[in-house]
């Protein structure tokens, strides 16, 4: 149930008001064509727009422990440790900080701290550029590629150090099922976009056949995550506030398209 908060009555308010704000800064100043979508949405919708095949993160898995990682967020996390170690070990070595004469006995005190903790263990300046390297694009690497980096720098459980699985792909959307037979298959909606682009026509008709026009949504949105985290930055169910602008690319005479 990690990443699942209920909202008491400040809170509440707070969001309210955030969200009154948001609605006149935008949706009544700019003039915006303001929809209320279903947040069940059928199988076909999300299988056009891609979200079916697409809309996934990679996880690893501890055998032992059963425990769950996002690949990514662990590689992320595991780099900028060492790095941070690094760091901790250049200032010691400045501060003249005796590090442990005996060998031996350091391994074994590495051994027992629970490893992707920062340690202050010195890095090479080839291998600290590989890392920074690799944090600056980890978004972009594929499932396969992030098991080749968790094997090239022997990547673990964090918490125990045990070895994980091969990353395997994670669908983020909660699937169900739509009327008594189930046999019409559905999503909770993971944005609120699909909702706007599906009453595209139904908007240009309201707005008397002109374009451009932006259309705005407010409401809530559900993304089953591998590892909730970050406070309310990172959960599985939310309200978002989005908004859509509708151009003709050959027409672009809006009075404020410079803006």
């Amino acid at each position: 149930v990690a990443g699942l908060y209920d909202y008491g009555p400040p809170g509440s308010a707070l969001q309210a008001n955030i969200l009154d704000l948001w609605r006149r800064h935008f949706v009544l100043e700019e003039d915006m064509l303001e929809v209320d979508c279903t947040i069940m949405t059928p199988s076909d919708v999300l299988k056009t727009s891609g979200h079916v095949d697409k809309f996934a993160d990679w996880m690893v898995k501890d055998p032992k422990t059963g425990e769950i990682f996002r690949a990514d967020h662990l590689v992320e996390a595991t780099l900028e440790a060492r790095l941070e170690g690094d760091k901790r070990a250049s200032a010691s070595e400045l501060d003249n900080v005796p590090k442990d004469a005996d060998d031996k006995s350091a391994e074994q005190d590495k051994k027992k701290r629970k490893k992707g903790k920062v340690q202050a263990v010195k890095l090479s300046d080839p291998v600290k550029a590989e890392y920074e390297e690799i944090l600056a694009k980890i978004d972009n690497y594929t499932g396969p590629e992030l098991g080749e980096l968790m094997h090239k720098y022997n990547i673990k459980n964090p918490e125990t150090g045990g070895d994980l699985t091969e990353p395997v792909e994670f669908n983020l959307m909660f699937e169900s099922s739509i009327g008594p037979t189930g046999g019409l298959k559905g999503y909770l909606r993971p944005e609120t976009a699909q909702g706007q682009f599906l009453n595209f026509k139904r908007l240009l008709e309201f707005n008397n056949e002109k374009m451009p026009f932006a259309s705005a949504s407010i409401g809530r949105s559900f993304r089953n995550e591998i590892s909730p985290r970050a406070g309310l930055l990172r959960v599985r169910e939310f309200v978002m506030a989005e908004i859509e602008h509708y151009v003709d690319p050959l027409k672009k005479d809006h009075p404020r398209f410079n803006e």
